[in-house]
């Protein structure tokens, strides 16, 4: 889930507990949001790069619900042993390959993905323009990035902040609070994907979560 230089996973607890959350609260969310991307973006071949997977969790869901050969990039250890373990239980070792590192110098070639997704990281971008311009060095001509954040739905969204009230915690998953969790100013995201030199991108903000969609 969170991809920056310092990344906040620092513990191998935060980390267990993080993928515990993605297993049972969150669970729902996963197959949802990897629809609405396939569908979206209409690539379900080829190649994928998940940035700040975390536990590997909407990464073994793309690969499961499409033909794509999925990376998950993040920069915690932690969760990196956490993703080894999941998708070896998925059976997906040959076709989701977890790997340490960072938004900011991602370990991939020119070129390399037809697809590059992103749920719940961006807020944890030191330099947004930077990974912006990463990101799109390593889509294909062609391709696609589908970045941002939500539920899948407004109704999973309502039903997963009621479960965290009945068990006293009234924070959203999504927006706690965390000093490294980011916020933005208006028009600070768009600013930072033009200054990244990407100029074919869309947002949107509806039930299904908040999603830039950026076209090389």
């Amino acid at each position: 889930m969170t991809d920056s230089p310092d990344p906040f996973w620092k513990s191998a607890d935060d980390a267990r507990q993080y993928d515990e959350f993605s297993k049972t609260t969150f669970a729902r969310i996963y197959p949802v949001i990897a629809n609405e991307i396939l569908d979206r973006t209409g690539i379900t071949t080829g190649t994928c790069l998940d940035v700040g997977s975390g536990p590997a969790s909407l990464a073994i869901a793309i690969a499961l619900l499409s033909n794509l050969c999925v990376t998950a990039l993040d920069s915690s250890r932690e969760m990196h042993a956490l993703a080894v373990q999941n998708i070896r239980t998925h059976g997906l070792a040959k076709r989701v390959i977890p790997v340490i590192g960072d938004v900011h110098a991602i370990p991939a070639g020119d070129g390399a993905f037809d697809l590059v997704v992103s749920r719940g990281s961006y807020h944890f971008w030191a330099d947004l323009p930077a990974a912006f311009r990463e990101i799109y060095r390593v889509m294909k001509p062609g391709g696609t990035a589908y970045i941002g954040g939500g539920y899948g739905t407004s109704q999973i969204k309502a039903e997963v902040l009621a479960g965290r009230r009945e068990r006293g915690i009234v924070d959203d998953p999504d927006h706690p609070t965390r000093t490294r969790f980011r916020k933005f100013r208006p028009g600070e995201i768009e600013q930072s994907i033009d200054a990244a030199g990407i100029s074919d991108y869309r947002i949107i903000s509806d039930d299904a979560g908040f999603w830039m969609i950026l076209r090389k």
